[in-house]
């Protein structure tokens, strides 16, 4: 699963954007840490998102966006809406070519999302250098390649007053923030080899800075060749074999522009097929601690599990429906603990975690969370207690070992690693619970409780 601002990156729209999305039930996240809030999405939602820009590109309304997709247009509807706007935006003035070329982008990543991307990433080490840098605030994604055309002239002013020549192609740093629509924060950059007696004092006062740049030791590759308005799906595709094998972004990524102008072939160049590097900083996915204790004979790269069919069963418990931002569940968990007895327990031995994703009436991120026990159909309901009914689901049981307070981190395992490693699809009801037996001591070391995640 992806961050939702790696996620924004990808799909070149704000967080803002995302969440205005999810609110509108247009693209939900498929995983809401009920720890921290963070937000997950799948890579293959990538495409229901192309669709929803494109509709919007067409000038029709969100409203309208979501009656249009829950009418599950074909991709040949799609393609022959899209191709008639872009017909009309073809005949307009100059300033209408770049909602041109976002159309025609759309159109091409619609396509392309019943394609695998196909990726020749290489993992390579890039060794430390000098650079000098300059950055700029862009107004909004269109003025991108002119600002650092802008940057680049500035540079090369500095570079022939210092009397150096660059000693790398030109670069570019993508915004480590999350993306956002306007304003956009860009830096700029060309290796240099200073003359003696040149220093970082140099420039000070100057609007561009000398910085030297650490080794990356893991750095991994793809180029892209063609229109600068396709670099995105070099990205998805990176993004891609990152997901595929484990790793995770480290830093900041890098625009490579291997033409000997830089940036600026790319601007004068428009619809050519220019040639681009991105880089990404990786390292593997770690492990929780306390996981990788207790795994690291396995190399610390998987995660015990087990697939199991659990009937339907009904709970009763204490509910708190929220975000657990203030750690409501825990000081519930100490509410139900002295009342665990109220309900007739079918097996005195275990307690469980329910979480229902799938709330009526609640607001965007929350969540409901019974701390509960099992009972039979003719049960009394303590006051104060609900009864839910779980529905029979195939679950992955993943093992939790350690003291509670690492739960947060296996969770973050499960959902990050754990379940791509598996290649297992989560239930679309992203029903969890979590299951205490006799196992479970809070404080120690040796404690286990097992997770137990609906899938299909």
């Amino acid at each position: 699963m992806i961050k939702i601002g790696d996620f924004a990156k990808l799909a070149r729209v704000s967080i803002k954007t995302l969440h205005h999305y999810g609110e509108l039930k247009l693209l939900q996240p498929v995983h809401i840490d009920r720890f921290t809030g963070y937000r997950y999405y799948a890579l293959e939602q990538l495409a229901v998102l192309n669709r929803i820009l494109a509709l919007k590109d067409l000038g029709f309304s969100l409203e309208q966006v979501a009656e249009l997709l829950n009418e599950r247009l074909s991709t040949a509807e799609m393609r022959g809406m899209l191709r008639l706007k872009q017909m009309e935006l073809a005949s307009r003035l100059e300033e209408e070519q770049s909602r041109l070329a976002r159309v025609e982008v759309r159109l091409r990543q619609l396509e392309q999302g019943r394609q695998p991307l196909v990726a020749d990433v290489a993992l390579k080490e890039i060794p430390a250098q000098t650079v000098l840098m300059a950055r700029i605030v862009a107004a909004n994604e269109s003025m991108l390649l002119p600002a650092r055309q802008s940057l680049q002239s500035l540079l090369e002013a500095q570079l022939e007053r210092a009397q150096l020549k660059p000693a790398s192609p030109w670069f570019a740093f993508l915004n480590e923030l999350p993306h956002a629509e306007e304003d956009l924060e860009i830096a700029l950059a060309v290796g240099v080899n200073l003359r003696s007696g040149q220093r970082q004092g140099d420039w000070q006062g100057s609007p561009v800075e000398l910085q030297a740049l650490p080794k990356v030791p893991n750095m991994a590759s793809l180029v892209h060749c063609g229109d600068y308005a396709t670099l995105p799906q070099t990205y998805t595709a990176l993004y891609a074999w990152m997901q595929d094998h484990s790793y995770q972004i480290a830093g900041s990524c890098r625009e490579i522009y291997l033409s000997e102008d830089g940036p600026s072939a790319m601007l004068n160049a428009a619809g050519s097929n220019g040639l681009i590097e991105a880089q990404c900083p990786v390292e593997k996915t770690r492990m929780p601690a306390s996981i990788h204790s207790v795994h690291e004979k396995k190399e610390g790269t998987t995660m015990e599990t087990q697939i199991v069919n659990k009937p339907a069963f009904k709970a009763i418990g204490l509910s708190y429906v929220g975000k657990n931002q203030q750690g409501e569940i825990p000081q519930m968990w100490g509410e139900f603990i002295p009342r665990i007895n109220e309900p007739k327990r079918i097996n005195p031995s275990v307690s469980y975690g329910l979480c229902f994703s799938e709330v009526a009436g609640a607001a965007e991120g929350e969540f409901e969370y019974l701390a509960a026990v099992e009972v039979s159909d003719d049960q009394f309901i303590p006051a104060g207690m609900v009864c839910r009914e779980v529905p029979a689901h195939k679950y992955i049981v993943f093992t939790h070992h350690g003291k509670l307070e690492t739960l947060g981190e296996t969770y973050h395992y499960i959902y990050n690693t754990g379940l791509a490693q598996a290649g297992i699809q989560v239930h679309p009801s992203r029903f969890d619970m979590e299951v205490y037996t006799h196992e479970f001591a809070p404080d120690s070391d040796q404690s286990r409780l097992y997770i137990y995640v609906a899938i299909q």
